[in-house]
C-alpha cells in the first residue's frame, strides 16, 4: 500500500525524533474482481487480498542510572507493520519497520524450531492464516512491555521531587528544602512525558481496536469462502480475546497515567506556594533588617541633632567674629567682636548656601522631567498614534433638571 510511506517516514537519522505522535490504521481489500495488475498466478497470487498497515509504540529503558534514578533514560520506541494475505493461496508478506532488530529475533523465535506447529505452519490458507493472527498477536504483546515500569519510574521521580512539599515543616528550626524555578520545571518536563504516555497508550488501544474489528469483520465478508470461514472462526475469537485482554491493560495503565497528571499539577502548584511563601519569607527579613537600619539612622539623626548646634557654635566661635585670646599672650579677656569679620563671614556663607540649595533644587527638578518623560515615552508605545485610550476617567455632568450631578 503506498500509504506505508506515511508510516514509515517517522524513522530515519534525525537530531529530534518528528512526528512521534503519528498513528493509524489503514486497510485495503480487493476480494472481489481484483484488478488484472495484481493477477500473478506463476508467483501464487491470485489478486484477492486483503492489506492492512499500522503501527504500534512500547517502551524501552535506554539507560540505567545506579545512584539517582532521576537521571535514568526511557523512549518511547515505535514500529509500522504492513500486512499482504492472499486468501486464495495464503500468499503472506510482512513488512516491518524498527530502529533495531528486536522484532525480527523475536519473529525467528515464533516461527523457529521451539515455536508452536500452528504458529509456523504455511501448507495450507487456513494455517497461513492462523500464522497471521499469532505474527499480529506477537506485535500487540510487544507493545504492552515497559509501560507499567515507566509509568512507576514517574511516579517515584514525582514523589522524590515533591515529597518534602507535603512532608517538610516550614516552621522555625527544622529542616526543609528550598525550592527553585528549576524544580518547577523539572515537574513541567515530568507532567509533559506522562501525557505523552498516555496519548501513546490511547494510540496503541484504538489501533488494536481497529485490528479487532478488522478480522471481525473478515467473517461478514462475502468474498471470502464460507469454509476458510468455518476454519478460522475460532483463531479470531481467540486472537480478538485476547488484544482485548491488552486493551483492558492499557486502559487500566491510562488510569493510572491520569491520575499521575492530577498528582503532578497539584504537587506543582503546591511547589509554587511553597516558592511565595519563600519569597515573603526573604521580603519579611528585608523589611527587618531594614527597620533595624531605620532605627540606626534615627539614633544617628539624634545625636547629630544633638551635636549639631554645638558644633555651629565652636565652628563660628572659632572665626574671628569674637576672640577671647589677647594677642600678647596675656589671660583671656571679655572678649572682642569684630563688625568686619562678621560682615565677611555672611557674605561668603549666604551666597554658597543659596546656590547649594538651587543646585539641588535643579537636580530635583530634572530626575522629575526625566522620570515623567520615560513614563511618556512608554505610555506612547503602548498606545500607538490613533487609537484610543481608554484612562478609567468618569465623566462628571450636570442634570439641569434636578440638581443632580450624574
Amino acid at each position: 500500500m503506498p500509504v506505508y510511506l506515511d508510516f514509515i517516514s517517522v524513522f530515519g537519522a534525525q537530531t529530534e525524533p518528528r512526528d512521534r505522535r503519528f498513528s493509524g490504521f489503514r486497510e485495503q481489500t480487493t476480494m472481489a474482481d481484483p484488478p488484472r495488475g495484481l493477477v500473478f498466478s506463476e508467483i501464487g497470487r491470485s489478486g484477492r487480498q486483503y492489506q492492512i498497515c499500522y503501527n504500534l509504540k512500547t517502551a524501552a529503558l535506554k539507560s540505567e542510572h545506579k545512584v539517582d534514578m532521576k537521571l535514568s533514560e526511557w523512549s518511547i520506541q515505535p514500529a509500522a507493520f504492513h500486512h499482504q494475505f492472499d486468501i486464495v493461496n495464503g500468499r503472506t508478506l510482512w513488512i516491518v519497520t524498527k530502529g533495531n532488530r528486536d522484532l525480527q529475533e523475536r519473529y525467528k523465535e515464533l516461527t523457529g524450531k521451539d515455536g508452536r506447529l500452528e504458529d509456523k505452519s504455511f501448507g495450507t490458507v487456513e494455517e497461513c492464516f492462523r500464522s497471521s493472527l499469532a505474527a499480529h498477536l506477537m506485535f500487540c504483546h510487544w507493545s504492552t512491555e515497559n509501560w507499567r515500569w515507566l509509568i512507576l519510574w514517574l511516579e517515584n521521580v514525582v514523589e522524590e521531587e515533591t515529597s518534602m512539599a507535603i512532608l517538610g515543616p516550614r516552621g522555625p528550626g527544622h529542616a526543609h528544602r528550598q525550592y527553585t524555578t528549576h524544580d518547577l520545571q523539572g515537574l513541567q518536563r515530568h507532567d509533559d512525558k506522562t501525557n505523552e504516555v498516555i496519548a501513546d497508550l490511547e494510540a496503541n488501544v484504538e489501533i488494536m481496536a481497529l485490528l479487532c474489528k478488522f478480522y471481525t469483520g473478515l467473517m461478514s465478508n462475502n468474498s471470502i469462502s464460507q469454509r476458510l470461514k468455518d476454519a478460522v472462526e475460532l483463531d479470531i475469537n481467540a486472537f480478538t480475546a485476547q488484544v482485548e485482554n491488552m486493551i483492558s491493560d492499557f486502559k487500566m495503565q491510562i488510569a493510572r497515567a491520569t491520575l499521575l497528571v492530577k498528582i503532578t499539577k497539584d504537587r506543582k502548584e503546591l511547589v509554587t506556594m511553597h516558592l511565595q511563601s519563600q519569597a515573603s519569607e526573604r521580603m519579611e527579613s528585608l523589611n527587618l533588617n531594614m527597620e533595624q537600619d531605620a532605627i540606626v539612622m534615627r539614633i544617628v539623626t539624634i545625636v547629630t541633632l544633638i551635636y549639631l548646634p554645638a558644633t555651629f557654635v565652636s565652628t563660628f566661635f572659632s572665626t574671628d567674629v569674637v576672640k577671647y585670646q589677647d594677642q600678647g599672650g596675656g589671660p583671656p579677656n571679655d572678649g572682642v567682636f569684630s563688625n568686619t569679620a562678621l560682615y565677611r563671614w555672611l557674605q561668603v556663607t549666604l551666597p554658597l548656601t543659596t546656590i547649594t540649595l538651587a543646585a539641588a533644587v535643579w537636580a530635583l527638578k530634572r530626575a522629575q522631567n526625566q522620570r515623567w518623560q520615560q513614563e511618556y515615552t512608554k505610555e506612547q508605545k503602548k498606545w500607538p498614534v490613533g487609537e484610543e485610550k481608554d484612562t478609567g476617567s468618569i465623566g462628571l455632568r450636570s442634570d439641569t433638571n434636578s440638581n443632580n450631578i450624574v
